[in-house]
């Protein structure tokens, strides 16, 4: 019985894994050349020592100054954000300001902040980062080509930290981290399997994100006004979810300061995780067996080297692993040029059991800190009002 379980688990586990492999084989280029009106718009909090680097970025954007306008939604900041956010609205006429003062019942800041910037738009394609990212000089121009006629919702690439920039361990090993997840979004994306997003850089029609009935239906979910928005825009239109795998669209965003922040980080995005069996059940059963199969490779060892028995057969199922892994992880960081990361695959790999587990657990049943806001999954299940404190 516990052999025919772990082979089981294995097969669809790799199966899955190379269905992630061919999609990275297609690596697609923007091919639009209508210049839509487009908004930007970034909610910030608490950003004074990162909003001007993004602010000066999409001031010195390619695309023409008369068709994109910036909005930055101020949410609650109590340091000198709105400062330097009327700063820049003064300089250019392109820049609007928002501030949020207090988030009504049922809504959670973030999207909030978000869906009262895009009610302040005009912008035909909707394009959002975040306040402490940095995008290249062609970034909208480049994100804008992927929206050809049937395109309603592109995802972008993001990375912590550039190629060549000086970064600790724990910086590094969070870089190769989300490369890898980043590798998993765009093989299913070029799949049309689209699973993962995020706001670091993403894009959208207006009339699609007005189809879907904006953030309505996902108001109360603390984070996920990335991946939840993608998975309804594929629930309830017709529109193609593609890929931006252009260099030039590619962002750049900070790691987290240390490992606390980050596993409180990558618990706020795995709390989005069972909220998937409502929107895309094929997404859900992925990650439940993927649970399952770290949670049975974990203390099935544990197991085995306790008792002494069945060590080969769950050695077998973790070279498995490593070799599925190691294979899907080398090709992303070929498909995004980052090659350099790849030495850190050994060491991602040996914690990577424990952590999916402690992650996971936490972002179902445990609690999160985002932007100096303590969070509980009990809020996502169950809307009520909701505190800027």
């Amino acid at each position: 019985m516990l052999t025919f379980v772990l082979i089981f688990l294995s097969f669809i586990y790799v199966f899955t894994v190379i269905v992630f492999f061919i999609g990275l084989f297609f690596k697609r280029s923007g091919s639009n050349t209508v210049q839509y009106r487009v908004t930007v718009v970034i909610a910030a909090r608490n950003e004074e020592k990162n909003i001007s680097n993004i602010l000066d970025d999409l001031v010195h954007q390619t695309y023409p100054k008369t068709l994109y306008e910036v909005i930055i939604v101020n949410d609650s900041s109590t340091d000198n954000t709105q400062q330097i956010i009327d700063s820049y609205a003064k300089k250019y006429s392109f820049f609007r300001s928002y501030l949020i003062e207090k988030v009504p019942a049922g809504f959670s800041p973030k999207k909030y902040a978000l869906q009262c910037a895009v009610n302040q738009t005009g912008g035909d394609i909707l394009l959002g980062t975040d306040a402490d990212c940095r995008v290249s000089s062609r970034w909208i121009e480049s994100m804008v080509s992927f929206f050809e006629p049937n395109v309603g919702f592109v995802i972008g690439f993001s990375q912590f930290g550039r190629k060549k920039s000086k970064q600790n361990f724990i910086e590094r090993l969070q870089a190769f981290d989300f490369m890898q997840m980043m590798g998993v979004a765009a093989g299913t994306c070029n799949m049309r399997l689209p699973m993962a997003a995020s706001g670091q850089n993403l894009g959208y029609r207006r009339k699609v994100f007005e189809q879907i009935g904006g953030f309505s239906k996902i108001a109360h979910r603390v984070s996920g006004d990335d991946v939840l928005l993608m998975q309804l825009v594929k629930k309830h239109t017709k529109y193609k979810i593609v890929y931006a795998s252009t260099s030039s669209s590619f962002v750049t965003s900070k790691p987290q300061p240390d490992l606390a922040s980050f596993i409180n980080q990558r618990i706020r995005w795995a709390s989005n995780g069972s909220y998937q069996i409502y929107l895309n059940i094929p997404f859900f059963a992925y990650l439940l067996q993927f649970y399952l199969y770290s949670f049975f490779l974990f203390f099935g060892l544990l197991f085995a080297l306790s008792c002494g028995h069945y060590i080969s057969l769950f050695l077998t199922g973790l070279l498995l692993k490593f070799i599925a892994d190691f294979i899907i992880t080398a090709k992303s960081a070929s498909y995004f040029n980052r090659m350099d990361l790849l030495k850190y695959f050994p060491v991602w790999f040996l914690l990577q059991l424990p952590y999916v587990l402690y992650v996971g657990l936490l972002g179902t049943f445990g609690n999160f800190k985002w932007k100096e806001r303590s969070h509980s999954p009990v809020f996502n299940k169950n809307p009520k009002k909701y505190d800027n404190d």
